[in-house]
């Protein structure tokens, strides 16, 4: 059986594209969920302007391969603007799947 991870996706947004990254989210939220990702999250980080993380799950190893792809691809037309909005470009959208441990 094949363990879920939990994915995060962090980046940081230029100032000026606010508010078309955010309009922008919910195509972005629709295309990971149909991809394989379940209980999207999406966060504004407090004390750090314009610093968003996405948290989701996804069944395997696979579907994170697939969607981190997908998000750092800047040819591809969904993340193509995305890609723009962020500070440093694609390179600077940080991808990572945690594996769940119990204690």
């Amino acid at each position: 059986m094949t363990q879920a991870l939990d994915v995060f996706i962090e980046y940081k947004i230029h100032e000026k594209y606010v508010k078309p990254y955010e309009e922008n989210m919910k195509k972005i939220k629709e295309r990971v969920q149909e991809m394989g990702a379940s209980n999207f999250e999406w966060y504004e980080a407090a004390d750090q302007p314009n610093l968003y993380v996405e948290m989701f799950k996804v069944k395997d190893y696979d579907a994170y391969e697939k969607i981190k792809s997908l998000r750092q691809d800047e040819s591809e037309s969904l993340t193509k603007d995305f890609s723009a909005y962020v500070a440093g470009g694609s390179s600077k959208v940080h991808c990572w799947a945690f594996k769940r441990k119990m204690i």
